[in-house]
């Protein structure tokens, strides 16, 4: 009764020591958040083989997410939780989770779920030894590889499935093309497990085509990358199979040294298939060097272990493999019981390669006594099922060989019949390839035409472009040089009779101050007129540039505050000869009022370029008018007339006190 209760309070604390273990998911507040936490969690379990934690995390996540109504994360546990059950050995229960899984991936159109489904039945029928499933999915498998990601795990993991059915069928160069795939993709994911798998499926292909060097490299790098990993499980399962490629080979010391190791992986992760197949290995090596004692240790510990552990494989080779040193060292009396054992196991698998083996043994074994009957009784045995399986064999090859010959015969037949479709189809391409050249070359006549059409336009073009240009450089050029230098000397020498008469209260010299005052404003006039014809200033840099000499040579004298914004990019902006002379006299009006009748202390101007349209908006703080008293004045028309030119859209804002604000909107398309 004690001893009762003190079992269940061990395993009480060991199952709080579990839950107390996982993480408490309520602490992540998003819901998302909480259920990749789940996931990452449940698979780091499976990395770590504990199956039973990851099928309960893996459980918690799907009510999560049907509780939240995400189906894609439903389908996504469901997948996880199949792989769990499938490596629990949980085969019904794995297929009931993915069916549930692909079901929701088929009615929401989830194409990478639906891959991992099937990806997923693929492992779990090739675990349940179901060959017909295991064929249907691949064809699955294949048909989706066009509408997933070339460089995504899930395309490997189709491309590695692929490799394994292709050389199951013994199409080896095919299975080599897969796997590289494969390969690539792994390495480029960082996902070391599968491509330690990859490199054990290209050693096994390797194998198959008798190249033990380069599959011995392929194991050797996939043990590796299991040591690089810490996956000790699947380490011991390559250094056994390194042991195999040394052992036949005849590399001993080398064997010894590979199955030495995964002895002692085997040993601490207390796996009793890997201890009993090293066991083995053992004594096959020391059998070989005719070390009989330490080979009849290994092989009695081999089956003890297999005996205990209900590892039947193991088993017959290592009651073979004694009972062959036994009848090495002339003891068929120790020999018999051993081999009559293998061939039990052999009869009860249905192994006629192993069955063959075991009679052929048993016969020497029976000779070596002195039993010449049941010698004989077993060789007669031998002989019938030699001849059984060679006559199976035969009748296989013949059979193969007949469904390739048929296969051939039809395949010749149906490329008669293509021939005699060639043949008719010939003419009608002929003529049909005659018609399309006929029409190609009167399209490329058309198109030629059209080129040429079109690049003389372009010439022309650009030629009238450039005499413009040159016409316009020669008028600014004339009215600077010639009109512009007239306008000066009338000017100075206003200047210079004012300053000779000294009272300009006279006639004349309310003449020349009025000439002079004349000839200034004709100047300014002159010199935008010249600035606008120039080509030199057709950006929109240019103007902004100007605009701002203009701003500043007016206000700062005034001691008014200015400031000039720009947004947008104006390096685009192409404004014709008159638009861009309109633009800049209105804004040049606009500034002038300001400064002129306004009274202001500061002035802003914004300046807006958009797809479609500039804006401009010159705002000043002074006193502000009544447009209804003064429209005939102060320019306000002239800025209407302009806008209106320009098909711009002007609004001009003006309270008594509080200033003023001038608003553009231009159309630059």
């Amino acid at each position: 009764m004690k001893s009762t209760l003190l079992t269940l309070v061990i395993l009480s604390v060991f199952v709080c020591k579990l839950k107390a273990q996982e993480p408490d998911w309520n602490k992540y507040n998003n819901i998302s958040d909480r259920l990749n936490a789940i996931q990452q969690y449940g698979n780091n379990c499976i990395k770590k083989q504990q199956f039973d934690a990851a099928v309960r995390t893996f459980i918690a996540g799907m009510e999560t997410a049907r509780r939240a109504s995400l189906d894609s994360f439903v389908c996504s546990n469901l997948v996880s939780l199949g792989v769990a059950y499938r490596y629990g050995s949980k085969f019904d229960s794995s297929l009931q989770c993915l069916i549930e899984a692909k079901s929701i991936a088929n009615k929401k159109n989830y194409i990478l779920l639906k891959a991992m489904a099937e990806i997923e039945f693929y492992g779990t029928y090739t675990r349940m030894g179901k060959s017909d499933s295991t064929a249907v999915t691949i064809i699955r498998l294949k048909d989706m590889l066009p509408l997933l990601d070339s460089n995504g795990r899930e395309t490997a993991k189709i491309e590695m499935y692929l490799g394994h059915n292709t050389r199951h069928k013994a199409n080896y160069t095919e299975a080599l093309a897969h796997y590289y795939r494969a390969l690539r993709s792994f390495t480029y994911l960082h996902d070391s497990l599968n491509e330690g798998n990859i490199y054990i499926s290209l050693a096994m292909t390797f194998v198959n085509l008798n190249q033990d060097e380069k599959a011995l490299g392929y194991h050797q790098q996939a043990a590796k990358l299991f040591n690089l990993m810490g996956r000790k499980y699947e380490l011991a399962n390559e250094l056994i199979n390194i042991t195999d490629m040394y052992y036949t080979s005849n590399r001993l010391d080398s064997a010894e040294i590979a199955v030495q190791k995964a002895l002692e992986i085997g040993k601490e992760l207390n796996d009793k298939a890997v201890m009993a197949y090293a066991y083995l290995h053992l004594g096959n090596i020391y059998n070989y060097r005719q070390k009989f004692p330490e080979a009849e240790k290994y092989f009695l510990q081999s089956i003890h272990i297999c005996e205990s552990a209900g590892i039947q494989n193991t088993l017959g080779e290592a009651y073979e493999g004694l009972g062959q040193m036994y009848m090495a060292q002339q003891q068929p009396l120790k020999a018999a019981p051993y081999l009559e054992k293998h061939f039990l196991l052999a009869k009860r698998d249905k192994d006629n390669g192993e069955i063959i083996e075991g009679l052929l043994n048993m016969a020497q074994n029976e000779y070596a006594l002195h039993h010449y009957e049941k010698a004989y009784q077993y060789q007669l045995s031998y002989s019938s099922y030699k001849d059984s399986a060679y006559s199976e064999s035969t009748a296989k090859n013949m059979a193969e060989m007949d469904a390739k010959y048929q296969a051939d015969k039809k395949e010749k037949e149906i490329a008669l019949l293509k021939k005699d479709q060639q043949l008719s189809q010939a003419s009608l391409q002929k003529q049909k390839a005659f018609q399309y050249g006929a029409i190609v070359f009167l399209a490329m006549i058309l198109l030629i035409g059209f080129l040429v059409v079109n690049r003389y336009r372009v010439v022309q073009r650009s030629k009238r472009l450039i005499a413009m240009e040159r016409i316009r450089n020669n008028i600014a050029r004339d009215l600077h040089d010639d009109i512009g230098s007239t306008l000066t000397s009338i000017n100075i020498l206003s200047k210079v009779a004012l300053q000779q008469q000294g009272n300009s209260n006279t006639m004349m010299g309310t003449s020349m101050q009025k000439i002079k005052e004349r000839s200034s404003a004709i100047m300014e006039s002159m010199g935008d007129i010249v600035w606008a014809i120039n080509p030199q200033n057709d950006t929109f840099e240019q103007m902004i540039f100007r605009m701002k000499e203009f701003t500043a040579e007016i206000l700062d004298p005034l001691n008014i505050n200015y400031h000039f914004k720009e947004l947008g990019n104006f390096s685009n902006i192409k404004l014709d000869i008159k638009k861009r002379k309109d633009f800049y006299l209105l804004y040049k009006e606009a500034v002038n009022n300001a400064a002129k009748y306004s009274n202001c202390k500061n002035l802003d101007v914004y300046l807006e370029q958009d797809l479609q349209h500039l804006h401009l908006q010159v705002t000043d703080d002074g006193i502000g008018f009544n447009e209804k008293v003064i429209k005939n004045g102060n320019g306000l028309v002239n800025m209407r007339e302009r806008a209106e030119a320009m098909n711009a859209k002007i609004n001009i804002e003006s309270v008594i006190g509080k200033g003023t604000a001038i608003t553009l909107d231009v159309p630059i398309t």
